[in-house]
């Protein structure tokens, strides 16, 4: 039996028309990623239900472990996003005044 592949056949090393990665192939894996997550947080929330006080600033109180630590995530998060925002807003700035410049010069 001949095993050798039709003249017509695309080699294995080139996409194929739909295999190529896309912006929705990266969609759907963001998606999954972060499904996967929410299910490890939600275990680990349900798994650290101890209370514990909480003090900050002049707030004080009782929340489980679990939700203690959510917040203090989403809060880096939140401050670890601003710095970012700002960041790349002042990067568009300066790439506006750039364009400008350039524009002006020619």
């Amino acid at each position: 039996m001949d095993s050798t592949p039709p003249a017509d056949a695309a080699p294995e090393s080139e996409a194929l028309p739909g295999e190529s990665r896309t912006r929705l192939s990266g969609a759907w894996t963001a998606v999954v990623v972060g499904l996967v997550l929410l299910v490890v947080i939600l275990v680990f929330i349900l798994q650290n239900q101890q209370s514990v006080e909480v003090s900050f600033l002049f707030l004080s109180g009782h929340l489980p472990l679990a939700v203690a630590l959510l917040f203090a995530m989403i809060l880096g998060a939140l401050i670890v996003f601003t710095f970012g925002a700002a960041r790349l807003l002042q990067l568009r700035m300066v790439a506006g005044r750039a364009r400008r410049d350039a524009a002006a010069r020619s």
